[in-house]
C-alpha cells in the first residue's frame, strides 16, 4: 500500500519528513541513553550508506522524527527497512545484555507472532516540497520534546537537532543546516 503520496517521489530525489514509531507505543528508548545511541550510531551509518542529507531529528521515548533528502535513485523505503531492521537488532542485543528479558517477551508478544519486534511495520514519510513545509516540520520536530514534558528549553534534548541549529554543535550527529528548497 502506498503511504502518503511515498511512491511517486521514489527514487527521483525528494525531502520526506518520516515518522516511525516502537510498536504499541512503549517507551523504551527511555530506559537508558545507550538505547538512543544505537539509534543515532545506525541512523549515522544509514545516512551515509544511502548519501542522505539529514536535515532534522529528534528522538524520543517511543518514536523518531527524521527529515532527509534522498537523492535521485535512492529509495526511502530501502533506507528505512535497513535502518529499522538493524536498530531492532542491536535493540534486542542491548536488552539482552542488558537482562530485560521481560521487555522482549513484551516486545515478542505485541508482535502477535511470538518474533521480537521493535518498530511498527510502516512508518510515516511526508514529502516536503517548501521552504515553509520544511520549517514548520523542523519546528515541530525541535518541540517535540518540550510538548511532551521531557525538557523545558528545545536545545536541552540531546537527541534532537535543534543543539544542531541553534548551538551548532554537531558532535552527535552531523545535520546539514544549510539548506535551501528551491521551490
Amino acid at each position: 500500500m502506498v503511504r502518503r503520496g511515498r511512491k511517486q517521489f521514489e527514487n527521483i530525489g525528494a525531502t520526506y519528513f518520516i515518522t516511525t514509531t516502537v510498536i504499541n507505543f512503549l517507551k523504551l528508548f527511555s530506559k537508558k541513553d545507550e538505547y538512543y545511541n544505537i539509534l543515532i550510531d545506525n541512523l549515522r551509518f544509514y545516512v551515509n550508506k544511502y548519501n542522505i542529507t539529514l536535515l532534522g531529528y529528534v528522538m524520543m521515548p517511543n518514536h523518531i522524527h527524521l527529515l532527509i533528502f534522498i537523492p535521485e535513485g535512492r529509495s526511502v523505503s530501502d533506507f528505512m527497512r535497513d535502518f529499522k531492521k538493524y536498530t531492532s537488532s542491536k535493540i534486542k542485543e542491548k536488552l539482552i545484555d542488558d537482562g530485560k528479558s521481560m521487555i522482549i517477551d513484551k516486545l515478542r508478544n505485541l508482535s502477535g507472532s511470538g518474533n521480537f519486534k521493535l518498530w511498527m511495520d510502516r512508518f510515516d514519510s511526508i514529502p516536503v516540497d517548501s521552504t515553509h513545509v520544511l520549517e514548520t516540520k523542523l519546528n515541530y520536530i525541535h518541540y517535540n520534546p518540550v510538548k511532551a514534558g521531557l525538557v523545558k528549553e528545545m536545545i536541552d534534548w540531546k537527541y534532537s537537532s535543534a543543539r544542531n541549529y541553534y548551538l551548532e554543535d554537531h558532535t552527535m550527529i552531523y545535520v546539514s543546516i544549510d539548506w535551501n528548497m528551491k521551490e
